[in-house]
């Protein structure tokens, strides 16, 4: 049988669901606060991931995922998504 969904891939999105859960108990009021910052926690991760993975820099790694870096970049992404309420 083969693996659909790789580890790290599954551990990434676990993560910026976590976060974005985090955001929304602090900051939410409604479920579509939920949606709006969990979508913005899933984005900022991956371009984290693209980003500092194109310039080749990590400060702590769990495999191929860079947590530092991406957890930056999705904190800034969900800020910038409670900013702009879209």
């Amino acid at each position: 049988m083969d693996l659909l969904l790789s580890p790290s891939l599954v551990f990434s999105v676990l993560l910026a669901s976590l976060y974005g859960a985090v955001f929304h108990f602090i900051w939410g009021k409604s479920w579509k606060d939920l949606a709006l910052y969990w979508g913005a926690a899933i984005v900022g991760f991956g371009m984290g991931q693209a980003i500092f993975g194109w310039l080749g820099f990590s400060v702590y790694m769990v495999g191929p995922v860079r947590v530092v870096e991406s957890t930056a970049v999705c904190w800034g992404c969900l800020f910038i998504a409670r900013w702009l309420k879209v």
